[in-house]
């Protein structure tokens, strides 16, 4: 092989990773400023209801833009999203892309590690006091352990208890998608929502959406939660809570969390 042909096939190399491997900033609709916050390593938000939408701070073309937009239409309601870059950790870089997507996917599945978790400006209080899979969404004491695959699937359903400091002991329908460059989490309520015993979101009327994409500078982590409701407060008696705040608060605890598992 002389080395003209050679150094063809290296730069007709280096073109399909460069698209394959895109740059951040190529996925996202932006602003400067915008996009310097996520390099500064902070999140972006943005919580709206109803006549609005959270979908453009999803990355362009994503599943996760899709289901947004998707659930947006269907609750009419609250939503809250945020997005953050996270470096990868040293011991991937020598991985492939697909090597790394496996490690995410695994990653997601570990339901059991969210128990604990802290949120809130002085991490003080615990979102997930009881957090585990379960093999019958009928049955919450039908634990196991969380699943570990050495194949990546297009997609998978899993069921998930969670006891949360909000509301209470539910059961969580967890779907996951592949795409091209993208691993998508789906979680859906399938018991009803309570407050101090009063319901108020009912089964599926709540979707949390995680998306993690990798780059060229980090993974792009997205998370969105979308409330079938137009009414963000919640009270009883000298109870309250606004409903976007906490949605906002699980999400970003959700993001804390996948900054310290990677």
């Amino acid at each position: 092989m002389n080395r003209k042909y050679s150094t063809v096939l290296l730069l007709l190399f280096l073109l399909v990773a460069s698209c394959l491997w895109a740059k951040p900033q190529n996925r996202l609709s932006l602003s400067q400023t915008e996009w310097e916050t996520l390099l500064d390593g902070r999140y972006l938000t943005r919580s709206v209801i109803w006549t609005d939408s959270v979908a453009s701070l999803a990355p362009l073309g994503s599943i996760a833009q899709e289901k947004t937009k998707e659930a947006e239409e269907r609750a009419k309601g609250i939503s809250v999203a945020s997005l953050a870059l996270v470096p990868y950790p040293k011991d991937w870089m020598a991985q492939s892309e697909e090597q790394r997507k496996l490690e995410l996917y695994n990653l997601l599945h570990q339901v059991s590690t969210l128990e604990g978790l802290q949120y809130g400006d002085a991490k003080k209080e615990v979102l997930f006091p009881e957090s585990y899979t379960i093999k019958d969404p009928e049955n919450k004491k039908s634990k196991v352990s969380d699943p570990v695959v050495q194949t990546l699937p297009s997609i998978d359903t899993v069921y998930v208890c969670q006891e949360d400091s909000i509301f209470g002991k539910n059961i969580y329908q967890h779907t996951y998608q592949i795409s091209e460059d993208e691993v998508f989490v789906d979680i859906t309520n399938l018991t009803t929502l309570k407050f101090l015993g009063i319901s108020f979101v009912k089964p599926k009327d709540m979707s949390l959406y995680l998306s993690t994409i990798q780059t060229q500078d980090g993974i792009l982590i997205y998370t969105c939660t979308t409330l079938a409701t137009t009414e963000p407060k919640v009270s009883f008696l000298f109870w309250s809570f606004n409903l976007a705040d906490e949605s906002m608060n699980r999400i970003v605890a959700y993001q804390d969390w996948f900054k310290t598992q990677v």
